[in-house]
């Protein structure tokens, strides 16, 4: 019951997030040096979410309490949920740095 409304709390987020993704995505910006600096960036701090996230519900699982088909499901939903949400904060946090030091510069 929790991991479903942890994930009615995600999708908000979620839905927001893919928005940045998908435009920051077809941007011309993506393409350039420092939207590829940005995509790395959030892959590199998004990477290591879903197999521990993974690995905390098997550890659960085998050695705390069985866990239900359908609340492992649920559990998978969220961590994928969760590293949308947290790749498009990182891509929004990034890029919005990236800018303020290009016009400093400039």
């Amino acid at each position: 019951m929790l991991v479903i409304v942890i994930g009615v709390l995600l999708v908000p987020f979620f839905i927001f997030t893919l928005g940045s993704n998908v435009k920051f995505l077809m941007s011309t910006y993506s393409k350039s040096e420092e939207g590829q600096w940005v995509l790395g960036k959030a892959s590199k701090y998004v990477l290591p979410i879903f197999p521990l996230g993974w690995l905390i519900i098997e550890l659960y699982h085998r050695f705390i309490s069985n866990i239900s088909y359908e609340t492992y499901r649920d559990g998978m939903m969220v961590l994928i949920l969760l590293l949308f949400t947290v790749q498009g904060f990182i891509i929004r946090h990034h890029k919005k740095i990236t800018e303020v030091e290009s016009t400093e510069l400039a």
